[in-house]
């Protein structure tokens, strides 16, 4: 029973190192089809197209289509091998080129949006600035009140004091004299 399992384990052991380095691949899609002089296979090769070149179509003859191309040139090629629909690997690249258009764009408006940050932070801390001195310039009358109420409060002291002295050496001035005048 032990040598089965050690077995196992063995097999086990020799069968995952394959299955760990396996990569992966892909088939490529390019390949050169034949423009040939007339329709038919039998004709004289006069030029070769790569994948994803683009060509006009002038007419067709059964599974044979005449094209133009480069500078004006024309020859015939297997229809099979020609489609209206634009090659995915033209798509990509325009896919990547219009990607890339939008990363630049992206990153002028990540940049435009921290500037925005900034200057609201800038701003924010002047509103604060512009709310206290709005709070200061409220309180300012109250302080002018206060301060005129507490000069009045002390003219008036300086007033009654005035009055009071006034009163004072009147008393003094008639008894100082009657007491001059009795002495004489």
């Amino acid at each position: 029973m032990m040598k089965k399992i050690i077995f196992c384990i063995v097999c086990c052991i020799l069968l995952l190192p394959p299955a760990v380095q396996a990569k992966t691949m892909y088939v490529i899609d390019y390949f050169k089809i034949m423009v040939r002089s007339q329709p038919g296979e039998g004709f004289k090769i006069i030029n070769q197209l790569s994948s994803n070149e683009k060509v006009r179509l002038v007419t067709t003859e059964g599974t044979w289509a005449k094209v133009a191309f480069r500078d004006n040139k024309t020859g015939w090629v297997l229809r099979r091998f020609i489609t209206d629909e634009i090659p995915k690997a033209t798509r990509i690249a325009e896919l990547e080129k219009e990607l890339e258009e939008n990363a630049q764009k992206l990153a002028v408006l990540e940049e435009e949006t921290l500037s925005l940050k900034k200057r609201d932070v800038a701003m924010g801390e002047q509103v604060n600035v512009m709310s206290a001195e709005n709070l200061r310039l409220k309180e300012e009358p109250f302080r002018i009140l206060m301060l005129l109420a507490g000069g009045g409060i002390f003219l008036v002291g300086c007033i009654t004091t005035l009055i009071l002295q006034g009163m004072g050496r009147k008393k003094r001035r008639g008894s100082l004299g009657f007491e001059k005048g009795v002495g004489l």
